[in-house]
């Protein structure tokens, strides 16, 4: 039987799952960390879970933020809410530039990219000239 889904769309799909919502990542990506028995799509879940956390975390302080000069008398007015609705834009467009670019490299650039391996996709390994290498290393 055929499979339906390839390596590169399930990495999308858990990309996509993270920028979604938690939920939806929770349910992905907790599926094929605990599951799957591909290291490549484990590794990738668990950096979509880091990045996921990092935009969570950022959300979270930034609504905590909020809801505290709300209650203040003239928050909405402040230089404090001008903050938060400028920082609270910059999160979101970050969001989308990094989810947006991880998709992209999932997709396009490159099919053996490993976001858990730093440099992943600019390091790659000639074989040809390691078998030279070793011929050379062996003849002196």
């Amino acid at each position: 039987m055929k499979e339906v889904w390839t390596k590169k769309w399930k990495k999308v799909l858990i990309w996509v799952s993270g920028y979604f919502s938690l939920i939806a990542y929770a349910i992905v990506g907790g599926y094929v960390i605990v599951k799957s028995e591909d290291d490549e799509l484990k590794r990738t879940a668990k950096f979509a879970f880091i990045i996921t956390l990092i935009f969570t975390a950022l959300s979270a302080f930034l609504s905590i933020f909020n809801y505290c000069g709300s209650m203040a008398t003239n928050y909405y007015g402040s230089g404090a809410y001008k903050f938060y609705s400028i920082a609270n834009s910059i999160v979101g467009i970050l969001r989308i530039i990094v989810f947006a670019a991880f998709v992209v490299i999932t997709l396009i650039l490159d099919p053996d990219f490993n976001p858990g391996k730093p440099f992943g996709f600019f390091c790659k390994k000639n074989e040809e000239n390691s078998a030279e290498t070793e011929e050379d290393y062996d003849a002196n």
